[in-house]
């Protein structure tokens, strides 16, 4: 029974955390670092507790035991998440539903950490493609999504690869200041060369604007590792907290790659 909750987790995991989250950066030792997410799909929804090391501190952050974790949402839905393995708590009972804005508190070390979050509607992703570019003498491909974005409001997104069920490890964000109402292609990373007959799927995830700026000034922060530690990315946790809480709904497309310059849709 025990090895089948952990399978079971692990494809909870698979499913619903957005990425794996290390966050050993400048000044950061010994703090709460928070990955928190509820999207519009069927529960249970993962909440991973870990505590940072230092930028130069090459030892893996530990996870953090027996928090206390609450989950709830402005339609008065509550929800104690159970720790159903060391660091890793789930729900039980709530459900994600766009529109909502959501609460997780944690409690852990005598302190409690708050972040809200509200889940925006879906915005459907059309299709997906590759895209080829040269860089002088030697060629590349990047592979793209296609959605329209909702005229009217502002939106924010975030989307990843998966491919032959590997997650890739980049996040792409992405607003629509520029874009606002229109048919819109945004550029994905890979990283591994695509080859035929790969299947590939694409997630797009309907985030807001606090979710966004961590996303963003996490992958800031990833850039300048090439010339000084980093900063902290913006955190939309009260009390210091590292990481994140997001409640966003998704959108998801599978193709298998047919030939070097095209897919066909499965789902």
């Amino acid at each position: 029974m025990k090895r089948l909750l952990t399978i079971a987790i692990a494809g909870i995991l698979t499913a619903s955390c957005t990425k794996d989250i290390h966050l050993n950066l400048q000044n950061a030792s010994g703090i709460l670092v928070i990955e928190g997410n509820i999207n519009d799909q069927p529960g249970p929804y993962p909440v991973i507790l870990s505590q940072s090391v230092s930028y130069y501190d090459t030892t893996k952050g530990t996870v953090v035991s027996g928090a206390r974790v609450v989950m709830s949402d402005d339609a008065g839905q509550r929800d104690s998440l159970t720790e159903a393995l060391p660091g890793v708590y789930l729900t039980s009972t709530i459900v994600g539903i766009p529109g909502h804005t959501y609460h997780l508190s944690v409690t852990s070390g005598g302190k409690q950490y708050d972040a809200y979050s509200t889940m925006p509607a879906a915005v459907a992703l059309d299709s997906i493609g590759v895209q080829s570019f040269n860089f002088g003498p030697r060629s590349a491909k990047s592979i793209y999504g296609v959605f329209t974005d909702p005229a009217a409001i502002t939106n924010y997104y975030k989307f990843f690869l998966t491919v032959n069920n590997h997650r890739q490890g980049k996040v792409t964000v992405a607003n629509d200041i520029l874009t606002s109402g229109n048919k819109t292609q945004i550029n994905v990373g890979a990283d591994k060369s695509i080859e035929i007959s790969d299947t590939v799927q694409m997630e797009l995830d309907a985030i807001d604007k606090p979710v966004y700026n961590y996303w963003n000034t996490l992958n800031s922060s990833t850039l300048s590792q090439q010339t000084a530690a980093p900063s902290n990315p913006l955190s939309n946790w009260s009390n210091n907290a590292l990481g994140y809480f997001s409640a966003h709904s998704l959108s998801r497309s599978h193709h298998i790659v047919v030939d070097p310059n095209g897919f066909h849709r499965i789902d």
